[in-house]
């Protein structure tokens, strides 16, 4: 009898050993905490398991981030990556630019999320394919869908305001897009650059007059400003609009025309397992938002604040948020 439960301890020991040696690692890389990055890598964490690959079950993750903090991006790098995930996970632009860089020569996959324009940042050659290991999810926006919502909230608008990152890629593709969509729309762009986020309220002073509006575009380092930013705008009446919809719910944007960072992330959990379970990354093309992904949403106190009233136009858009 007890050679039996032996025997069974034994048999049973091995199956727990194999499920576990069947589990797969994965590194997130991160570049900061923040709402929109944190919503971001819960929604991979839902695509994953949608995949599939649940948490505790068949994935692990060795999570970590560098506080915004660049110079640290490839301590943490080389850390993850000694540890030979199946699949490591980059989050921002700075951090997949950085992998991207330092680990050719890795031997595992990478998936990026959530970046405004991975082609733009040379990530993958073409919205139709992924590159060698390496795909994922964006949150580029449709610029001229955009465009044309805030012009319809802000029918007066003839310059607008884009304030970006200087050091982020992602930052220089919104202003791109953005001055693309502007093209024969009778707006100009006006581009601000912010070297450090202790400028962000210097920068938006200098814009009062010589702007109609400001739009912030989805930076960490911009979005970590947005009180800052909100504060100095509210006091000159200058409608700040963004791609950011945390940022109409938290008061400090009128408007935000986005894709759901969280969709992002599912995206890219989704892209994840099914290279887990053996696709080739360079034929998995990058996640781009439709246009009628993208959720339009107006912050009913801050037109209070600002002395505005919705267009006749925008009335029936079911957008507006408390």
């Amino acid at each position: 009898m007890w050679k039996r439960v032996v025997w069974a301890l034994a048999i049973a020991g091995v199956v727990t050993s194999s499920a576990s040696a069947q589990s797969k690692r994965i590194a997130i890389a991160g570049w900061g905490p923040h709402p929109t990055l944190n919503e971001t890598i819960a929604g991979f964490k839902k695509g994953l398991a949608e995949g599939g690959f649940v948490e505790g079950r068949d994935v692990t993750f060795d999570e970590t981030n560098v506080n915004f903090d660049a110079a640290l991006i490839p301590q943490m790098l080389t850390r993850l990556a000694g540890a030979q995930p199946d699949l490591m996970v980059t989050v921002a632009t700075p951090v997949s630019i950085a992998a991207r860089n330092q680990l050719r020569t890795r031997s595992f996959p990478i998936v990026f999320m959530p970046i405004a324009d991975p082609v733009h940042a040379k990530l993958v050659p073409s919205w139709d394919k992924g590159d060698r290991l390496m795909t994922g999810s964006s949150v580029a926006l449709d610029y001229v869908a955009g465009l044309t919502f805030f012009k319809g909230l802000l029918p007066n608008m003839k310059r607008l305001g884009v304030l970006y990152d200087t050091g982020d890629d992602s930052s220089k593709a919104a202003v791109d897009g953005m001055e693309a969509a502007a093209a024969g729309s009778g707006v100009t762009i006006v581009k601000i650059g912010v070297d450090n986020p202790n400028e962000l309220s210097q920068r938006v002073q200098s814009a009062v007059g010589q702007v109609d509006a400001l739009f912030t575009v989805a930076s960490g380092r911009i979005q970590q400003g947005m009180a800052a930013i909100s504060a100095t705008a509210d006091r000159a009446k200058l409608p700040v609009i963004t791609s950011i919809p945390d940022a109409v719910r938290q008061n400090y944007a009128l408007a935000a025309f986005a894709v759901s960072f969280a969709q992002s992330g599912e995206a890219a959990g989704r892209i994840a397992a099914r290279i887990l379970e053996g696709m080739d990354p360079a034929t998995i093309p990058p996640y781009r938002a439709t246009a009628a992904e993208h959720v339009p949403m107006i912050s009913s106190r801050k037109l209070t604040t600002l002395g505005l009233q919705v267009p006749p136009a925008l009335s029936a858009c079911n957008c507006l948020v408390d």
